[in-house]
């Protein structure tokens, strides 16, 4: 059964990762990119680290075999994240975040290339409607925003990857796996302030750097990872396709005083459109409509 507390977690979750690109903004030139995604990382790791022997007191115990995936899959997080964070350097919130969600449409064309995953008539269908979107917010425009958009979108082309390699390695992780890839990502990520410097942590700067790493990154990891113990790939998908743009745009729109731009917007429904349609496709995802009208009903 389905409850709506998991529905209450991904809601939450997508609201708490769609504020990024905000508190990125507030703390602008103060702290170096890298510095500032290795500050998310480790401060995301501690946090985890306490929350989760309370949630998965086996969390410590791996197998030898399994630890060049955590290592993989921890190095693509830290790029991962590094990458929307840079693009929100050079871009509006609503860019980037719009754009980023063209992710689990790369994910049909990689699982299809090197999974051989079955492209069917509604993959197909998605897929059109996704590149109609992506044409749209047209990230290559050679404007201002240039540099941020084509990051935005490599760094959807990077989480594809991600979801593919471990689609790849058939892994079905436990919420303790939270506390191993973000150890390997903040282990990535270390010698970058040594480089870069450490940055300027006045002011509100170091609150702002602990919302990224507590709320934005672990609290928000820790919900979805709940929430998908109990709801289907498909509609947590869903769920967080709709809720993390929302949140980023009225935040930038209110905190930010970001103008929105229609022609983006456009484009980001568009592919949110997309995804919605390719997962209320998905038999899975029928099942558990059914399922929860049936709780309702009882």
């Amino acid at each position: 059964m389905i409850s709506l507390k998991s529905y209450i977690y991904l809601v939450l979750s997508g609201f708490l990762v769609g504020i990024i690109g905000v508190f990125v903004k507030l703390i602008g030139d103060k702290v170096h990119f890298t510095t500032l995604v290795f500050y998310r990382m480790l401060i995301a790791f501690i946090f985890v680290l306490i929350i989760i022997p309370f949630m998965d007191k086996n969390f410590m115990k791996i197998k030898k075999k399994e630890l060049s995936h955590y290592i993989l899959v921890g190095i693509l997080l830290a790029i991962t994240f590094s990458l929307f964070t840079v693009a929100n350097v050079f871009a509006p919130v609503q860019n980037v975040i719009l754009i980023s969600n063209f992710a689990p449409f790369l994910v049909l064309i990689l699982g299809a290339i090197f999974l051989r995953e079955r492209i069917t008539r509604d993959k197909i269908i998605t897929l059109i409607i996704a590149f109609v979107g992506i044409i749209i917010l047209n990230p290559f425009k050679l404007n201002e925003s240039f540099l941020g958009n084509s990051l935005a979108l490599v760094q959807a082309l990077s989480f594809a990857v991600l979801v593919v390699i471990m689609r790849k390695e058939n892994k079905e992780h436990l919420i303790g796996s939270v506390v191993w890839f973000l150890f390997f990502a903040t282990l990535f990520m270390l010698p970058f302030p040594f480089i870069f410097g450490f940055g300027d942590l006045s002011g509100n700067v170091l609150w702002y750097i602990l919302v990224l790493g507590i709320l934005s990154t672990g609290v928000a990891y820790l919900l979805q990872s709940l929430a998908m113990q109990k709801v289907t790939a498909g509609i947590s998908s869903i769920i967080i396709m709709v809720s993390m743009p929302i949140a980023g745009i009225v935040f930038a729109f209110i905190i930010l005083n970001e103008p929105l731009n229609l022609r983006i917007l456009i484009g980001g429904v568009v592919l949110i459109g997309a995804g919605i349609y390719l997962q209320v496709r998905n038999k899975e995802f029928k099942h558990a409509v059914r399922s929860a009208f049936g709780l309702c009903a009882n």
